[in-house]
């Protein structure tokens, strides 16, 4: 095969090959400092259809796809990726405009990992050792910390220590040649060297989630602000924590760089957790996912700005009476399908609320999303919510408020852990405060609510609001709905929806029954919750309370409560009879 030279006029000494490994490519003999490759007819190597066609798509290789070059008097080459598809060195992406050190007999592929187009040789007089890696040279590497932006910076506390800046996603400290702070060619005296681990720590930045953290990967131990973390253990990293390697030895001090917000939370939280992404924001408030600062466990952290303690304003969200009641709700409930408060912290103008993070979502996103639900699957949810609801009433609570926002998944997964949330309104007893504050969420209020001629309601208002979701769980629709709100208001009094629609087709005559005893319109003629959980649907599916119950399990924090009893678990004394009416207007 043929060897190209590719040379300048200023140098004459050939420093590195590019052997083919695929028989229409010529190799190649690099002379120049930069060597080019790519579409483009300015490249020093041109790729095309004619010379690569047979084994690597042409629409993979961008116009410059990478650079290969060393600098004068230097015994290391670089290579860099600037392209759209990538450029493999051994089969391992490289990152784009960011330097890799080119060793000798790596293999170069483009666009993927395979095959091989190139196998780089160098002919420099000093070889780089294989354990080298670019940022472990300190003194011969140029800098090059530019390309990508500097996230946080590590202050020397010894003056035998340089300080550094961080700008890869992950920065690691040890021994090691291959770390990216290789101790043993820095200054530090013998004695400070031995304390450190091959691969002592390492600091990672998550861009998506806008948080930095530290790894302890010794034996001896990483310490922060005079806390050790553990082995393979993670802590967040604030602005001005310190880290020492071993109980006593300080060796830097973080600076975060990043833009993030210092002002979400107040100061009695701020040392226990770093605030991430807005997962969700109203009119009175805030919800953003953070993180526990010694766990990295994720939680939700929600922001109540207060309303004015007037009579004139109970009605709103964020009244000071509202916010008590969730508070004080949300203090006196385990129950693991029951959102739980972690902390709490109250200032003079908002309170703020540490809740569990779920981090599949809401219900309603669940109910509308293009993956359909299985009858199974609804069911397995949904039994979770009688629960929890079951698991209120016994502490004589009304929710009051239980809508699909209300529901939130603890993942993705079909089947996955669900609690019930936003106590806010529970035990308001004001009829026409009940209706100003959730005239929004019309749909899934009880007719007795809405009825003036009824002046009071109990706890079956969340019989019919937990049958409305299972409705729309089953359907994909709501049973009421208009948009005249007069309209939406008689067809909820009056009880009047369909089950005629293609969708109900294949649900069970089981489901149908019990979503119809919900939807009774006399809350004294509706099931009740207990009754729910010994209805045919639910009581005969053992295999589903079994799956339920060991995610109780799980998650449980106490024994004191069994999610399921044995009489739950027997056939119904009577059976269950059917209407042959599938539209209902029960009364």
């Amino acid at each position: 095969m043929s060897e190209n030279i590719v040379e300048n006029t200023h140098v004459s000494l050939k420093w590195a090959r590019m052997i083919s490994l695929i028989s229409s490519l010529e190799s190649i003999a690099i002379i120049k400092d930069i060597l080019k490759v790519g579409r483009s007819q300015i490249c020093d190597v041109i790729l095309t259809e004619s010379n690569i066609g047979g084994n690597i798509n042409i629409n993979n290789v961008s116009k410059e796809h990478f650079t290969i070059f060393k600098k004068p008097g230097s015994s290391f080459a670089y290579l860099v990726d600037s392209s759209k598809n990538g450029t493999f060195i051994n089969g391992i992406r490289t990152k784009k405009n960011e330097l890799t050190i080119l060793k000798n007999k790596d293999k170069v592929s483009i666009g993927q990992k395979r095959p091989f187009i190139y196998c780089f040789e160098s002919l420099l007089s000093e070889d780089l050792p294989d354990t080298l890696t670019p940022l472990s040279i300190l003194d011969s590497t140029p800098k090059y910390t530019e390309v990508l932006p500097v996230w946080g910076r590590l202050l020397s506390c010894l003056s035998d220590l340089e300080s550094y800046d961080l700008h890869k996603d992950c920065f690691k400290v040890g021994r090691s040649l291959m770390c990216d702070v290789p101790v043993e060619v820095t200054r530090l005296n013998k004695s400070n060297k031995n304390i450190f681990s091959k691969e002592h720590f390492k600091i990672c930045k998550d861009s998506e989630k806008n948080i930095a953290y530290i790894t302890d990967l010794s034996k001896v131990g990483t310490y922060l602000n005079n806390r050790l973390i553990g082995k393979n253990k993670m802590q967040i990293l604030q602005n001005d924590d310190r880290i020492s390697v071993g109980p006593r030895l300080q060796v830097f001090i973080y600076k975060c760089m990043y833009d993030h917000d210092t002002t979400f939370l107040p100061v009695e939280l701020k040392a226990y957790y770093e605030p991430s992404t807005v997962l969700g924001k109203g009119a009175v408030g805030e919800v953003r996912l953070a993180y526990e600062k010694l766990t990295c466990k994720m939680v939700a952290i929600k922001k109540i700005m207060k309303g004015r303690s007037t009579a004139s304003q109970i009605h709103q969200l964020n009244h000071p009476s509202k916010i008590n009641t969730e508070i004080s709700i949300l203090s006196a409930l385990n129950y693991p399908f029951i959102i739980s408060m972690k902390n709490i912290v109250e200032t003079p103008k908002e309170v703020f609320i540490v809740l569990d993070y779920m981090k599949g979502g809401e219900l309603t996103n669940r109910i509308l999303s293009h993956e359909p639900m299985t009858e199974s699957n609804i069911k397995f949810l949904f039994y979770q919510m009688v629960l929890a609801v079951d698991y209120l009433h016994n502490r004589g609570i009304t929710h009051r408020d239980l809508k699909p926002e209300n529901v939130l998944l603890y993942s993705e997964e079909p089947e996955t852990l669900v609690k019930v949330s936003d106590f806010g309104l529970s035990k308001v007893t004001d009829e026409d405060d009940m209706m100003r504050t959730i005239c929004g969420t019309m749909s899934y209020i009880a007719p007795e609510i809405l009825n003036r001629g009824i002046s009071e309601y109990n706890r079956q208002v969340d019989v019919w609001s937990l049958g409305v979701i299972l409705f729309y769980m089953l359907g994909k629709r709501l049973p009421f709905k208009s948009k005249d709100k007069n309209i939406l208001e008689k067809l909820i009094i009056t009880g009047e929806y369909s089950m005629e629609e293609i969708q109900w087709k294949d649900i069970s005559l089981y489901a149908k029954d019990l979503v119809k005893r919900m939807l009774t319109v006399k809350p004294e003629n509706r099931i009740t919750i207990s009754e729910i959980l010994k209805h045919s649907w639910l009581s005969r599916d053992i295999g589903m309370q079994l799956r339920v119950n060991a995610l109780y399990e799980e998650h449980v924090d106490t024994t004191e409560d069994i999610v399921f009893t044995y009489d739950m678990m027997e056939p119904p004394s009577k059976r269950t009879r059917f209407s042959s009416d599938e539209t209902s207007s029960s009364h």
